[in-house]
């Protein structure tokens, strides 16, 4: 559980490896909705993976679109990548505000997403574009 953003040194090949191919892309609004639609996706691409865990790779994907829809409010973008060593759920959207770990208070509905994500996800990070940013976290290959 290792967090990496554009200003860092280590080289992310040697824990991905070679990038292999693009599973799948999907669009989707700033909407509720949407976190519901990326599960679904997500796991209709990823069942057939077979060597990843799933049920992290789903709800690290939820936290992620969920922040988006929260935070960014503007369209966004979510990319399964397979690379040698990993698959990789990305969501892009179109606001560069980095995220934030919060500190964690269970008087709070909120503020738990990174937390889940940092716990679940094998390695994460985030790098700023263009337009916005993309955070992304990789699950490894068994």
């Amino acid at each position: 559980m290792s967090a990496f953003n554009e200003s860092g040194t280590s080289d992310l090949a040697i824990y991905f490896g070679d990038f292999l191919s693009t599973i799948a892309a999907f669009t989707m609004p700033a909407m509720a909705d949407s976190v519901l639609l990326a599960r679904q996706q997500v796991t209709d691409f990823l069942s057939k993976e077979g060597s990843i865990d799933l049920d992290h790779a789903i709800a690290v994907t939820s936290e992620l679109v969920a922040n988006s829809v929260v935070h960014a409010a503007t369209e966004l973008q979510v990319v399964l990548e397979r690379w040698q060593y990993m698959v990789k759920v990305v969501v892009e959207d179109l606001n560069n505000q980095l995220p934030v770990m919060r500190s964690l208070d269970v008087a709070v509905d909120s503020g738990r997403g990174m937390h889940i994500i940092d716990e679940y996800a094998d390695l994460w990070g985030y790098e700023l574009t263009e337009n916005g940013k993309r955070i992304w976290a990789g699950f490894n290959v068994a």
